[in-house]
């Protein structure tokens, strides 16, 4: 029997995948009427498939072998192998993520720690694994941040879902080999921190909380906090702060402007709360910065 081969960009136009990035990185949701389209014949595919169960059940058959998912378990499905959705109960439901294999190849290669460490042959023998709640909640997060990434214009969208594929691909060796994979990954948290002070160079007026540049990064606030700490030893405010008050001081000594304008500018609650924030910064008043020679 002939098997359908399919790229990513195909199985996306046929199936109507609508998450997805040029030719490297899908996302799609799976539920019962999702399989029934799909019908039950193999298809081959050039791309990895990484799938997490959220409800229910599901079978499959990867090269003739018949595989059951429940609920918490992840399946990675390597490319070139001949893949068909045999069923799934009645309210399952799932998430994908399709990555073609050249993409993630070249990602595993970028790192020394990685490379080497995940090779086709490991999910031929062991492509289920039960996440107990907490490694599942994580992985379903981080899927729908890729999607975000995927949905969302940004300037930095390569080097986002670069970066976000790298770290499904740490977590995978994770499940693999435990604490023995090494996960300290400094260029990667190279490239967020260099992102994140551009941003903050753009929005520090109008944006201070931790949030708004963590979104924007397409990561978690507090992976956002700890990773601009171990890159530089400062905090995410505390870079904040000193841009604001870096502008405050030149605010205060090349123009005119009122306190209260001032503070307005600086997007400040009122006036009060802008001076109790330079006291801090510079132990004297805005005025008494301003008039001090």
């Amino acid at each position: 029997m002939s098997v359908q081969i399919y790229n990513l960009p195909e199985f996306a136009e046929q199936h109507f995948v609508s998450d997805i990035y040029g030719a490297s990185v899908a996302f799609l949701d799976m539920n019962q009427d999702f399989v029934e389209r799909l019908g039950q014949e193999p298809v081959m595919v050039n791309f990895y498939g990484v799938v997490l169960m959220i409800y229910g059940t599901a079978d499959y058959s990867i090269s003739r072998h018949k595989l059951s998912l429940s609920m918490h378990d992840m399946m990675v499905i390597p490319p070139h192998r001949t893949i068909a959705h045999l069923g799934c109960s009645p309210r399952a439901a799932a998430v994908y993520l399709l990555v073609e294999a050249g993409y993630f190849e070249q990602l595993l290669k970028m790192d020394d720690n990685l490379r080497g460490t995940i090779p086709l042959e490991i999910f031929e023998i062991h492509p289920i694994f039960h996440l107990d709640e907490s490694k599942a909640s994580e992985l379903y997060d981080h899927f729908q941040q890729i999607r975000k990434a995927i949905q969302q214009p940004h300037i930095y969208k390569d080097e986002m879902l670069k970066y976000q594929i790298h770290i499904l691909q740490l977590f995978l060796a994770e499940q693999l080999y435990g604490d023995n994979v090494a996960t300290h990954d400094l260029k990667h948290k190279e490239n967020i921190f260099k992102i994140f002070m551009y941003l903050a160079a753009q929005n520090y007026r109008t944006e201070r909380q931790v949030k708004f540049y963590a979104d924007k990064l397409n990561i978690t606030t507090a992976y956002l906090s700890r990773t601009v700490r171990e890159i530089s030893g400062n905090t995410v405010y505390g870079y904040l702060s000193s841009f604001l008050y870096n502008e405050a001081c030149r605010l205060l000594k090349t123009t005119s402007k009122t306190i209260g304008e001032i503070a307005d500018e600086l997007s400040f609650n009122d006036q009060s709360a802008f001076t109790n924030f330079f006291k801090q910064k510079a132990g004297m008043s805005p005025l008494a910065y301003r008039v001090k020679k």
